[in-house]
C-alpha cells in the first residue's frame, strides 16, 4: 500500500483524505482506484486470518526459527552423504597387536620389490658380460685386418 499508493494504513491524515473524498462524491475510475478499493476491503479479513493462523504457531518456534531453519538446511546438505564411514588400514593385523616399528617394518617390506621382480644387478656378472663382449668384438676386429 505504501510503495504503490503512497498510503500508511496506520496514519490518521490519509484515512481523513479517503473520507473526504467519498464525501465530495468521488467515484472510483480506473483500475489502480479498484485495486485499492479492493485491498482496504480485503485488509480486515486478511489481518484477522492471519492473526489466527499466526496464534496456533508456538511461541518458541518463532523465537527459534532460525535455529530450526539451519538444523534442516544442515540436514537436507548431509542427507546423500552415506550413513556410515569405513576406516581402512586401522588397527592391528589379524594375528594380534603389532609394535609401531614392526607395522613399519612390515609395510616397508611390501613396499620393497621382490626377489623374482628383481633383475640381476650384480656388478660381477656385469663386469664379466661387458669383458666378454669386448673380447669377442676385439677378435672379430683383428680377424679382419
Amino acid at each position: 500500500m505504501k510503495w504503490i499508493w503512497k498510503f500508511r494504513i496506520y496514519s490518521l491524515p490519509h484515512w481523513r483524505k479517503i473520507g473526504q473524498f467519498w464525501d465530495s462524491g468521488g467515484t472510483i475510475n480506473t483500475f489502480s482506484e479498484w485495486m485499492f478499493f479492493i485491498v482496504l476491503l480485503l485488509l480486515i479479513p486478511l489481518w484477522i486470518i492471519g492473526w489466527h493462523k499466526a496464534s496456533k504457531v508456538p511461541i518458541i518456534k518463532i523465537i527459534f526459527f532460525p535455529i530450526f531453519w539451519y538444523h534442516n538446511y544442515q540436514e537436507k546438505k548431509y542427507a546423500q552423504m552415506p550413513k556410515s564411514i569405513v576406516l581402512k588400514n586401522m588397527g592391528a593385523s589379524i594375528g594380534g597387536k603389532q609394535s609401531q616399528k614392526q607395522a613399519m617394518e612390515e609395510m616397508i617390506a611390501n613396499r620393497m620389490p621382490k626377489e623374482k621382480d628383481k633383475k640381476d644387478l650384480n656388478s660381477n656378472k656385469i663386469r664379466s658380460s661387458f669383458e666378454e663382449k669386448s673380447r669377442s668384438f676385439h677378435e672379430k676386429a683383428g680377424e679382419q685386418q
